[in-house]
Protein backbone atom coordinates (compact mmCIF):
# COMPACT_ATOMS: atom_id res chain seq x y z
CA UNK A 1 0.00 0.00 0.00
CA UNK A 2 3.06 2.12 0.65
CA UNK A 3 4.39 1.75 -2.94
CA UNK A 4 0.96 2.53 -4.34
CA UNK A 5 0.73 5.52 -2.45
CA UNK A 6 4.24 6.43 -3.49
CA UNK A 7 3.90 5.72 -7.33
CA UNK A 8 0.18 7.43 -6.87
CA UNK A 9 1.50 10.43 -5.60
CA UNK A 10 4.60 10.88 -7.90
CA UNK A 11 1.77 10.68 -11.04
CA UNK A 12 -0.12 13.21 -9.77
CA UNK A 13 2.84 15.38 -9.28
CA UNK A 14 3.72 14.87 -12.87
CA UNK A 15 0.14 15.38 -14.44
CA UNK A 16 -0.05 18.57 -12.18
CA UNK A 17 3.44 19.61 -13.80
CA UNK A 18 1.95 18.22 -17.29
CA UNK A 19 -0.83 20.97 -16.59
CA UNK A 20 1.21 23.51 -15.06
CA UNK A 21 3.44 23.44 -18.44
CA UNK A 22 0.43 23.72 -21.23
CA UNK A 23 -0.95 26.63 -19.10
CA UNK A 24 2.25 28.52 -19.27
CA UNK A 25 3.69 27.61 -23.03
CA UNK A 26 0.39 26.56 -24.38
CA UNK A 27 0.04 27.39 -28.33
CA UNK A 28 -3.41 26.76 -29.68
CA UNK A 29 -4.04 26.00 -33.03
CA UNK A 30 -6.17 27.29 -36.07
CA UNK A 31 -6.27 26.33 -39.93
CA UNK A 32 -6.13 29.60 -41.86
CA UNK A 33 -6.55 27.80 -45.08
CA UNK A 34 -6.46 24.18 -46.65
CA UNK A 35 -3.10 22.97 -45.41
CA UNK A 36 -1.99 25.98 -43.53
CA UNK A 37 -1.45 26.76 -39.96
CA UNK A 38 -0.69 28.77 -37.02
CA UNK A 39 -0.25 28.16 -33.58
CA UNK A 40 -0.86 31.44 -31.16
CA UNK A 41 0.20 31.96 -27.81
CA UNK A 42 -3.23 33.04 -25.95
CA UNK A 43 -1.45 35.20 -23.35
CA UNK A 44 1.62 36.96 -25.58
CA UNK A 45 3.70 39.13 -23.06
CA UNK A 46 3.13 36.15 -20.62
CA UNK A 47 6.96 35.30 -19.44
CA UNK A 48 8.81 33.81 -21.22
CA UNK A 49 7.82 35.48 -24.05
CA UNK A 50 7.43 33.04 -26.91
CA UNK A 51 6.64 33.42 -30.59
CA UNK A 52 3.80 32.28 -32.53
CA UNK A 53 4.69 29.63 -35.08
CA UNK A 54 3.41 29.43 -38.71
CA UNK A 55 3.57 26.01 -40.98
CA UNK A 56 2.48 24.72 -44.44
CA UNK A 57 1.41 21.37 -44.85
CA UNK A 58 1.72 19.99 -48.81
CA UNK A 59 2.20 16.82 -50.56
CA UNK A 60 5.78 17.13 -50.19
CA UNK A 61 5.94 17.57 -46.70
CA UNK A 62 5.62 20.64 -43.83
CA UNK A 63 7.40 23.72 -44.27
CA UNK A 64 7.70 25.58 -40.64
CA UNK A 65 8.22 29.51 -39.85
CA UNK A 66 9.50 30.03 -36.69
CA UNK A 67 8.98 26.68 -34.94
CA UNK A 68 9.08 27.22 -30.89
CA UNK A 69 10.94 29.85 -29.30
CA UNK A 70 11.29 26.67 -26.30
CA UNK A 71 11.35 22.72 -26.57
CA UNK A 72 8.10 22.26 -25.18
CA UNK A 73 6.45 24.78 -27.91
CA UNK A 74 8.53 22.79 -30.99
CA UNK A 75 6.84 19.21 -29.62
CA UNK A 76 3.76 20.80 -29.59
CA UNK A 77 4.11 21.95 -33.07
CA UNK A 78 5.69 18.35 -33.85
CA UNK A 79 2.84 17.11 -31.90
CA UNK A 80 0.32 18.78 -34.11
CA UNK A 81 2.13 18.40 -37.86
CA UNK A 82 1.86 14.16 -36.91
CA UNK A 83 -1.37 14.44 -35.96
CA UNK A 84 -2.22 15.67 -40.02
CA UNK A 85 0.46 14.14 -41.87
CA UNK A 86 2.95 11.51 -41.92
CA UNK A 87 5.17 13.75 -44.03
CA UNK A 88 8.69 14.84 -42.78
CA UNK A 89 9.12 18.81 -42.01
CA UNK A 90 11.72 19.58 -44.95
CA UNK A 91 12.39 23.39 -43.99
CA UNK A 92 12.59 25.37 -40.95
CA UNK A 93 12.93 29.18 -41.14
CA UNK A 94 13.65 31.44 -38.66
CA UNK A 95 12.35 35.28 -38.94
CA UNK A 96 14.88 36.89 -36.99
CA UNK A 97 17.71 35.85 -34.47
CA UNK A 98 16.06 36.15 -31.11
CA UNK A 99 15.37 33.05 -29.22
CA UNK A 100 12.18 33.12 -28.55
CA UNK A 101 11.75 32.30 -31.90
CA UNK A 102 14.33 29.58 -32.45
CA UNK A 103 15.99 27.79 -29.31
CA UNK A 104 13.46 25.06 -29.38
CA UNK A 105 14.17 24.04 -33.01
CA UNK A 106 16.72 21.84 -32.46
CA UNK A 107 13.75 19.01 -31.87
CA UNK A 108 13.08 19.48 -35.62
CA UNK A 109 16.27 18.21 -36.12
CA UNK A 110 15.84 15.50 -33.89
CA UNK A 111 12.78 14.08 -35.22
CA UNK A 112 13.95 14.86 -38.87
CA UNK A 113 17.08 15.07 -39.16
CA UNK A 114 17.31 16.06 -42.59
CA UNK A 115 15.73 19.19 -42.16
CA UNK A 116 16.94 22.64 -43.76
CA UNK A 117 17.13 25.74 -41.86
CA UNK A 118 16.39 28.83 -43.45
CA UNK A 119 17.34 32.34 -42.27
CA UNK A 120 18.48 35.72 -43.52
CA UNK A 121 22.07 36.56 -43.74
CA UNK A 122 22.06 38.84 -40.41
CA UNK A 123 20.29 36.63 -38.38
CA UNK A 124 23.10 33.64 -39.46
CA UNK A 125 25.47 36.45 -38.66
CA UNK A 126 24.20 37.27 -35.50
CA UNK A 127 23.50 33.94 -34.17
CA UNK A 128 26.57 32.42 -34.94
CA UNK A 129 28.35 35.46 -33.30
CA UNK A 130 25.91 35.37 -30.14
CA UNK A 131 25.79 38.92 -29.93
CA UNK A 132 23.83 39.02 -26.41
CA UNK A 133 24.37 36.83 -23.48
CA UNK A 134 21.41 35.44 -23.31
CA UNK A 135 21.76 32.78 -26.49
CA UNK A 136 24.52 31.50 -23.57
CA UNK A 137 23.56 31.92 -20.92
CA UNK A 138 19.77 30.91 -21.36
CA UNK A 139 20.38 27.81 -19.12
CA UNK A 140 21.34 30.17 -15.87
CA UNK A 141 18.51 32.37 -16.43
CA UNK A 142 16.69 31.03 -12.65
CA UNK A 143 20.06 31.24 -10.83
CA UNK A 144 20.50 34.45 -11.73
CA UNK A 145 17.76 36.40 -12.65
CA UNK A 146 15.34 34.48 -10.25
CA UNK A 147 16.41 36.18 -6.71
CA UNK A 148 16.94 39.53 -8.56
CA UNK A 149 13.52 39.14 -9.15
CA UNK A 150 12.70 37.58 -5.65
CA UNK A 151 14.57 40.56 -3.53
CA UNK A 152 12.11 43.04 -5.80
CA UNK A 153 9.08 41.26 -4.59
CA UNK A 154 10.28 41.16 -0.75
CA UNK A 155 11.84 44.92 -0.92
CA UNK A 156 9.18 46.57 -3.24
CA UNK A 157 11.85 48.13 -4.52
CA UNK A 158 13.16 47.93 -8.22
CA UNK A 159 17.35 47.46 -8.87
CA UNK A 160 17.65 51.21 -8.78
CA UNK A 161 16.48 51.38 -5.26
CA UNK A 162 12.84 52.94 -6.76
CA UNK A 163 8.99 51.77 -5.72
CA UNK A 164 8.63 49.10 -8.29
CA UNK A 165 5.72 49.33 -10.13
CA UNK A 166 2.47 47.39 -9.71
CA UNK A 167 2.86 45.75 -13.20
CA UNK A 168 6.23 44.41 -12.30
CA UNK A 169 5.82 43.14 -9.46
CA UNK A 170 2.99 41.43 -10.48
CA UNK A 171 4.99 39.95 -13.46
CA UNK A 172 7.77 38.75 -11.04
CA UNK A 173 5.30 37.25 -8.81
CA UNK A 174 3.99 35.37 -11.76
CA UNK A 175 7.35 34.28 -12.66
CA UNK A 176 8.43 33.41 -9.58
CA UNK A 177 5.39 30.90 -9.35
CA UNK A 178 6.90 28.39 -11.25
CA UNK A 179 10.40 28.89 -11.02
CA UNK A 180 11.22 24.86 -11.64
CA UNK A 181 9.01 24.60 -14.40
CA UNK A 182 10.78 27.19 -15.94
CA UNK A 183 14.11 26.73 -15.20
CA UNK A 184 13.88 22.88 -16.45
CA UNK A 185 12.95 24.05 -19.88
CA UNK A 186 15.12 26.89 -20.08
CA UNK A 187 17.98 24.33 -19.35
CA UNK A 188 16.69 22.00 -22.35
CA UNK A 189 17.58 25.09 -24.79
CA UNK A 190 19.85 24.10 -27.79
CA UNK A 191 21.10 26.99 -30.32
CA UNK A 192 20.32 25.60 -33.86
CA UNK A 193 22.35 27.70 -36.68
CA UNK A 194 20.96 27.58 -40.55
CA UNK A 195 22.26 25.76 -42.93
CA UNK A 196 20.83 28.25 -46.06
CA UNK A 197 21.00 31.51 -46.12
CA UNK A 198 19.97 34.39 -48.19
CA UNK A 199 19.78 38.45 -48.61
CA UNK A 200 16.44 39.69 -50.48
CA UNK A 201 14.27 36.75 -51.29
CA UNK A 202 14.20 32.79 -51.63
CA UNK A 203 11.33 30.74 -52.77
CA UNK A 204 10.19 27.29 -51.32
CA UNK A 205 8.71 24.80 -53.71
CA UNK A 206 6.91 22.43 -51.68
CA UNK A 207 5.03 19.92 -53.71
CA UNK A 208 2.30 22.28 -55.23
CA UNK A 209 2.97 25.17 -53.14
CA UNK A 210 4.66 28.43 -53.33
CA UNK A 211 5.98 29.96 -50.28
CA UNK A 212 8.01 33.31 -50.52
CA UNK A 213 10.40 34.73 -47.81
CA UNK A 214 10.98 38.33 -48.50
CA UNK A 215 13.28 40.61 -46.42
CA UNK A 216 11.41 43.88 -46.86
CA UNK A 217 13.67 46.23 -45.15
CA UNK A 218 14.86 47.13 -41.40
CA UNK A 219 12.15 46.29 -38.44
CA UNK A 220 12.63 44.60 -35.30
CA UNK A 221 16.51 43.50 -36.76
CA UNK A 222 17.91 44.39 -39.76
CA UNK A 223 17.21 40.29 -40.76
CA UNK A 224 13.36 40.63 -40.29
CA UNK A 225 11.91 38.16 -42.91
CA UNK A 226 8.34 37.23 -43.46
CA UNK A 227 6.89 34.25 -45.19
CA UNK A 228 4.41 34.96 -48.06
CA UNK A 229 1.62 32.30 -49.43
CA UNK A 230 1.08 34.47 -52.25
CA UNK A 231 -2.04 31.67 -53.01
CA UNK A 232 -3.79 31.87 -50.05
CA UNK A 233 -2.65 35.53 -49.39
CA UNK A 234 -1.20 34.98 -45.93
CA UNK A 235 1.63 36.54 -44.59
CA UNK A 236 3.76 35.72 -41.20
CA UNK A 237 5.87 38.83 -40.08
CA UNK A 238 7.86 37.39 -36.74
CA UNK A 239 8.40 40.27 -34.86
CA UNK A 240 8.00 43.13 -37.67
CA UNK A 241 4.46 43.47 -36.27
CA UNK A 242 3.34 42.11 -32.52
CA UNK A 243 0.38 42.23 -30.76
CA UNK A 244 -1.24 43.53 -27.95
CA UNK A 245 1.87 46.14 -28.07
CA UNK A 246 4.51 46.35 -30.60
CA UNK A 247 8.52 46.11 -29.73
CA UNK A 248 10.02 49.02 -30.30
CA UNK A 249 13.55 48.50 -28.97
CA UNK A 250 16.21 49.87 -31.21
CA UNK A 251 13.55 50.46 -33.95
CA UNK A 252 14.16 53.51 -35.91
CA UNK A 253 10.84 54.76 -36.39
CA UNK A 254 10.85 55.83 -40.47
CA UNK A 255 12.66 53.05 -41.38
CA UNK A 256 10.09 50.82 -39.81
CA UNK A 257 7.13 52.91 -41.13
CA UNK A 258 8.68 51.96 -44.57
CA UNK A 259 9.09 48.32 -43.96
CA UNK A 260 5.43 48.17 -43.02
CA UNK A 261 4.19 49.84 -45.94
CA UNK A 262 6.03 47.89 -48.23
CA UNK A 263 4.26 44.25 -46.54
CA UNK A 264 0.95 46.01 -46.52
CA UNK A 265 2.16 46.37 -50.55
CA UNK A 266 2.00 42.55 -50.89
CA UNK A 267 -1.95 42.64 -50.18
CA UNK A 268 -2.17 39.50 -47.49
CA UNK A 269 -5.86 39.05 -46.41
CA UNK A 270 -4.53 37.72 -43.12
CA UNK A 271 -1.40 38.13 -40.65
CA UNK A 272 0.09 36.06 -38.59
CA UNK A 273 2.22 38.30 -36.53
CA UNK A 274 5.22 37.13 -34.19
CA UNK A 275 3.25 37.66 -31.03
CA UNK A 276 -0.24 38.08 -30.54
CA UNK A 277 -3.75 37.36 -32.46
CA UNK A 278 -4.00 36.39 -36.14
CA UNK A 279 -5.04 39.33 -38.03
CA UNK A 280 -7.91 39.43 -40.64
CA UNK A 281 -6.71 42.88 -42.16
CA UNK A 282 -4.24 45.61 -42.79
CA UNK A 283 -5.87 47.96 -39.91
CA UNK A 284 -3.45 47.22 -37.17
CA UNK A 285 -0.42 47.55 -39.46
CA UNK A 286 -1.94 50.98 -40.62
CA UNK A 287 -1.84 51.67 -36.84
CA UNK A 288 1.77 50.94 -36.84
CA UNK A 289 2.74 52.97 -39.61
CA UNK A 290 0.53 56.00 -38.57
CA UNK A 291 2.63 56.08 -35.16
CA UNK A 292 5.76 55.50 -36.65
CA UNK A 293 5.79 58.30 -39.16
CA UNK A 294 4.22 60.43 -36.67
CA UNK A 295 7.19 60.04 -34.17
CA UNK A 296 9.42 60.69 -37.04
CA UNK A 297 7.66 63.89 -38.38
CA UNK A 298 7.63 65.17 -34.93
CA UNK A 299 11.26 64.38 -33.91
CA UNK A 300 12.32 66.52 -37.22
CA UNK A 301 10.14 68.94 -36.09
CA UNK A 302 11.86 69.66 -33.21
CA UNK A 303 15.05 69.10 -34.99
CA UNK A 304 14.47 71.66 -37.07
CA UNK A 305 13.39 73.98 -34.72
CA UNK A 306 16.77 74.23 -32.51
CA UNK A 307 15.54 71.71 -30.08
CA UNK A 308 18.36 70.27 -27.80
CA UNK A 309 18.90 66.15 -28.74
CA UNK A 310 18.85 65.35 -25.30
CA UNK A 311 15.33 66.89 -24.86
CA UNK A 312 13.76 65.42 -27.84
CA UNK A 313 12.63 62.17 -26.39
CA UNK A 314 10.55 63.01 -23.52
CA UNK A 315 9.22 65.73 -25.69
CA UNK A 316 7.88 63.13 -28.43
CA UNK A 317 3.91 63.38 -27.63
CA UNK A 318 2.51 59.47 -27.43
CA UNK A 319 -0.99 60.51 -26.37
CA UNK A 320 -2.95 59.85 -29.32
CA UNK A 321 -1.98 56.18 -29.36
CA UNK A 322 -1.55 54.65 -25.62
CA UNK A 323 -5.37 54.10 -25.66
CA UNK A 324 -5.87 52.86 -29.57
CA UNK A 325 -3.03 49.98 -28.39
CA UNK A 326 -4.32 49.31 -25.24
CA UNK A 327 -7.80 49.72 -24.96
CA UNK A 328 -7.68 50.95 -21.33
CA UNK A 329 -6.43 47.62 -20.11
CA UNK A 330 -3.76 48.24 -17.15
CA UNK A 331 -2.01 44.44 -17.95
CA UNK A 332 -1.43 45.56 -21.25
CA UNK A 333 -0.58 48.96 -20.57
CA UNK A 334 2.79 48.10 -18.87
CA UNK A 335 3.79 46.58 -21.51
CA UNK A 336 3.26 49.61 -23.96
CA UNK A 337 5.40 51.82 -21.43
CA UNK A 338 7.72 49.27 -21.35
CA UNK A 339 8.55 47.69 -24.81
CA UNK A 340 6.91 49.95 -27.14
CA UNK A 341 6.68 53.84 -26.02
CA UNK A 342 10.10 54.07 -23.94
CA UNK A 343 12.03 52.29 -26.37
CA UNK A 344 10.88 53.93 -29.29
CA UNK A 345 11.58 57.88 -27.58
CA UNK A 346 15.02 56.19 -27.06
CA UNK A 347 15.48 54.52 -30.99
CA UNK A 348 13.72 58.03 -32.43
CA UNK A 349 16.57 59.89 -30.65
CA UNK A 350 19.43 57.33 -31.20
CA UNK A 351 18.82 57.53 -35.03
CA UNK A 352 19.90 60.73 -35.10
CA UNK A 353 23.48 60.25 -34.37
CA UNK A 354 24.01 58.01 -36.79
CA UNK A 355 25.13 55.49 -34.32
CA UNK A 356 24.13 51.80 -35.29
CA UNK A 357 20.91 50.16 -33.49
CA UNK A 358 22.28 47.36 -31.56
CA UNK A 359 19.18 45.07 -33.45
CA UNK A 360 19.79 46.29 -36.72
CA UNK A 361 23.44 47.27 -37.68
CA UNK A 362 27.06 46.00 -37.46
CA UNK A 363 27.55 43.63 -34.57
CA UNK A 364 31.24 45.17 -32.89
CA UNK A 365 33.18 42.57 -34.33
CA UNK A 366 32.01 43.29 -37.58
CA UNK A 367 32.76 47.19 -37.33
Amino acid sequence: MKRLFIVMTALCLLGSTAAAAAERFELEFGQLAPGVWAGVRPDSPRFPVLGNTTFVVSEAGVVVFDGGGLPVMADQVIARIRSLTDLPVTHVVISHWHGDHHFGIHRFLEAWPNVQVIAHSFTDRAMRGSPIDYIDNYADFVETRFPQYRAIVESGLDADGQPASEHDLMVYRDILSQPELIGREFRRVRLTLPTLVFDDALTIRSGSRTIELKFLGAGNTAGDIVMWLPEERIVATGDLVVLPSPYAFNMPPRQWADTLRRLNDIGYRTLVPGHGPVQQDMAYVKLLIEVADDIAKQRDTMVAGGVATEEIGQRLDFSAYRERFTHGDAYIEGYYESWFEQPFREAAVKELSGEPMVEIGPRKEEK
